[in-house]
């Protein structure tokens, strides 16, 4: 009798062994985050609204991000073992503190929590997502990601539940490199293909503002994995809900519409190496594939 309770003891504890070992990683294909190494105390979007990717899931926790659906969008993270908080103000080279920038809210009207409409696949590089997974941000979906950017890092854009987003630069481990606000639109439509246009450590954000009309915004990842604003002024918005990224041999261009008095026009912007400018114009329709029928005297202004 000794003998046989042996057996069965020492059998149900190598199947509850397997149990927990089946946990550490959820697939691609998984329908919730159960399962995934640490607590999870933040919802994802559910798998089934997303398309699938291969490969395992990244559980990523967001340094200086609250767990509240309200909490604020934080400034650029630099990688470092203590993160600043976004709310700290940084000395200058005199070491005075001055209060830290923030982010343009819509005026007149309260952020949306709506699901955007999916947005146009762009004709962006060949590339691929990633599974990703936050376990600090309640009522926080991922919106697209792209598999190493630059450096080995991936990016992923996130929307809060308030309606903000966050773009992440994330390592082959889940450690969060890099954060920074997208202050640039009020929702963030997802591309079909749940990836995100990135080309040569630059990856552009497809936003929509309170009215319908796009806005694009373009952001830089740096050797140290922060990322840099380089959007100009007032980033790229459209006078329509019409916008497009293009592939350029090997480099993202920006297509916006343009509108006066008459029919709109397609504005392409280009990068020159320190920014983006604009390249010419060309007339309504489906959104321009390449430079050729660009031109300047196109532009209304």
């Amino acid at each position: 009798m000794n003998r046989t309770l042996s057996m069965v003891g020492a059998v149900a504890c190598a199947l509850l062994l397997t149990a927990c070992a089946s946990g550490s990683l959820t697939s691609s294909d998984a329908t919730s985050t159960a399962g995934s190494a640490g607590p999870a105390t933040g919802s994802a979007a559910p798998a089934s609204s997303r398309p699938s990717i291969a490969g395992p899931t990244l559980v990523v926790t967001v340094p200086e991000l609250g767990t509240g659906p309200d909490a604020a969008a934080p400034g650029t993270v630099a990688p470092t073992t203590d993160l600043p908080s976004a709310a700290s103000p940084a000395p200058d080279a005199a070491g005075a503190t001055s209060a830290p920038a923030e982010a343009p809210a819509p005026a007149g009207e309260p952020a949306t929590t709506a699901a955007a409409p999916p947005a146009a696949a762009p004709a962006s590089p060949s590339g691929n997502g990633v599974n990703v997974s936050l376990a600090n941000c309640d009522g926080c979906s991922v919106v697209a990601t792209r598999s190493d950017v630059a450096a080995g890092r991936s990016a992923a854009l996130v929307s809060t539940g308030s309606g903000r987003g966050l773009l992440l630069s994330v390592g082959s481990d889940g450690q969060v490199a890099g954060v920074i606000g997208v202050p640039y639109g009020a929702a963030f439509p997802a591309p079909a293909d749940g990836v995100l246009p990135c080309a040569q450590g630059r990856c552009v954000v497809t936003g929509r503002q309170n009215d319908g009309r796009a806005i694009l915004s373009a952001f830089e990842l740096t050797d140290t994995g922060a990322w840099r604003d380089v959007s100009g002024d007032d980033a790229f918005p459209s006078a329509t809900e019409r916008s497009a990224v293009i592939d350029l041999d090997g480099e993202l261009a920006i297509a916006v519409q343009d509108q006066g008095d008459a029919a709109a026009v397609w504005m392409l912007y280009t990068w020159g190496g320190d920014r983006y400018a604009v390249l010419g114009c060309a007339p309504d329709g489906d959104p321009p594939t390449s430079a050729a029928g660009i031109a300047a005297s196109a532009c209304l202004s």
